[in-house]
């Protein structure tokens, strides 16, 4: 466990230094955001190749986790391409310098990796015989369906903005109608997903922190709670919005009278 955590910590932080560097030229700090899901791609494969071993649990767990993080990489380059550096970067480079960007916001990342990718380094401290059983199947399922929720919500959302009336105006249209972030739901769901498949194989309790940990930053961290505070004061008609739409699970319209 130890072993993989220092390849894992040590991989991404060769990485992340390089990104940062290159952010200092660009000053484009934001592609950060882009790495975050192709790096459990690649600290997946890393940790199975030095295992030599290509048993089916891992290669589910790999293809799933490389679904699902080099779509998010690829959406995130194509968007972010396009636009300006993300405020946020932008303001904690303002207070804190490149330094403090790198050490608050860079580093942080690496550290997350290291923790969010237990389920499938647990897979590395199981015998290589396990098969997969009914319990593993429902999850393959469930981690597949965040990731068509995911892909769905940032078309939609994508496809939106594209359309030049549509600026400035409210997304409320196919599961945008049922949930206000519906992108981080499919996200949340994946990793419950990816997480009970490696439990099933694993048997290891520790494995739900990661979905733990991705759900607490998509629901109060980076994701809904963050945009909350923004979208609310730019869009017309978002208190309403608010009072009939779910925050995040993806459910029937509430009634507002």
């Amino acid at each position: 466990m130890i072993e993989n955590l220092l390849i894992i910590l040590s991989f991404n932080f060769i990485v992340i230094t390089i990104l940062w560097l290159s952010s200092l030229k660009t000053r484009r700090a934001d592609f950060i955001d882009i790495y975050w899901g192709p790096s459990f791609f690649f600290s997946t494969a890393i940790i199975y190749f030095l295992d030599n071993d290509y048993s089916l649990p891992k290669i589910i767990a790999l293809s799933l986790v490389g679904l699902w993080g080099l779509r998010l990489g690829i959406y995130l380059f194509s968007r972010n391409i396009r636009k300006s550096e993300d405020i946020r970067y932008v303001k904690i480079r303002e207070y804190r310098g490149d330094f403090g960007l790198f050490y608050t916001a860079y580093l942080i990342q690496v550290i997350l990796i290291c923790i969010v990718s237990y389920p499938m380094q647990s897979l590395s401290m199981t015998p290589n015989n396990l098969d997969l059983n009914v319990f593993g199947v429902i999850a393959i399922i469930i981690a597949l369906l965040g990731i068509i929720i995911e892909t769905i919500s940032d078309y939609q959302l994508t496809k939106f903005k594209s359309e030049k009336n549509n600026k400035d105006k409210l997304m409320d249209k196919g599961l945008w109608f049922y949930s206000r972030h519906p992108n981080y739901f499919g996200d949340s769901v994946f990793w419950w997903g990816i997480s009970l498949f490696c439990f099933s194989i694993s048997y290891n309790l520790l494995i739900f922190i990661s979905p733990i940990i991705m759900t607490y930053l998509l629901l109060k961290v980076s994701g809904v709670s963050l945009l909350e505070k923004t979208i609310a004061k730019k869009k017309e008609g978002y208190d309403d919005y608010i009072k009939s739409t779910s925050s995040f699970i993806i459910l029937p319209k509430k009634n507002i009278k």
